[in-house]
């Protein structure tokens, strides 16, 4: 994949979950499609942060993935990828080692939002593999 289109309205829904959960990081799913090589962003949905501190990571409730899948699969529709914040972390919105760590799934876009006092970042990357069970994170565009 070369991008993700994620429309303004939907990006501004993650902004204010940033801002509502700051200083924890937030998360939630990214739902719709692929066209050829482009993530069609068409709706977001934000999760509970389950992670055991939720101030320096995040993790979702995988009963809350199958709901959520089932959900969307009606609609003829699938999780396409995943947004979480960091909330006053220097990365901004890039990737930590721990999210690095966390990839289980190379076919998600992943969306991070670096928020602090006097920035909001957004950023998209997607998992590429590196060496068998290694993967990184290589930022992708977002329209």
């Amino acid at each position: 994949m070369n991008n993700i289109r994620i429309p303004s309205v939907i990006k501004s829904n993650i902004f204010n979950n940033a801002i509502k959960e700051h200083p924890k990081e937030c998360c939630g799913l990214l739902i719709g499609h692929i066209e050829g090589n482009i993530f069609m962003c068409i709706d977001s949905i934000s999760t509970k942060n389950i992670a055991a501190n939720p101030y320096l990571f995040f993790e979702i409730d995988s009963q809350e993935i199958i709901n959520i899948q089932k959900l969307y699969r009606k609609k003829q529709l699938s999780i396409i990828g995943h947004y979480h914040s960091h909330p006053d972390s220097p990365l901004g919105s890039q990737p930590s080692q721990m999210d690095i760590r966390s990839i289980y799934d190379a076919n998600l876009c992943w969306v991070i939002v670096g928020i602090n006092d006097k920035v909001i970042d957004f950023s998209a990357y997607i998992p590429i593999l590196k060496t068998k069970n290694n993967y990184g994170l290589t930022k992708i565009s977002i329209n």
